[in-house]
């Protein structure tokens, strides 16, 4: 399920790339596009694995798995593009994993 997480947040890295793909060189230039194809590619990939997914796993497991692409998120972007993680990015995926966990073992 955690490989599942990894290639839909990197679907954000890729749409952050088609972004200044974008703005330096236009939206049909080939490396634009490109990039974009591999984008809806990995949330094709995401989709058919969520399926096969939720065959297996019961759904409130699988979406308290799911808030771990916060996480990867926040990897991605300090790691990839250089970006500072500051403590209110910290504090708000905290916030977002705390109230999956509230969310699914109210019981």
């Amino acid at each position: 399920m955690q490989i599942m997480n990894v290639a839909f947040s990197l679907d954000t890295v890729l749409m952050k790339l088609a972004s200044v793909s974008w703005q330096e060189e236009g939206l049909f230039a080939c490396r634009t596009i490109m990039i974009l194809f591999a984008a809806v590619a990995v949330l094709g990939f995401y989709a058919v694995a969520w399926q096969a997914i939720l065959g297996k796993v019961d759904l409130s497991q699988a979406y308290l798995n799911k808030g771990t692409v916060v996480f990867w998120g926040l990897l991605w972007s300090a790691v990839i593009f250089h970006e500072q993680i500051t403590p209110f990015n910290i504090a708000g995926s905290l916030i977002i994993f705390m109230g999956l966990l509230m969310v699914n073992y109210h019981e």
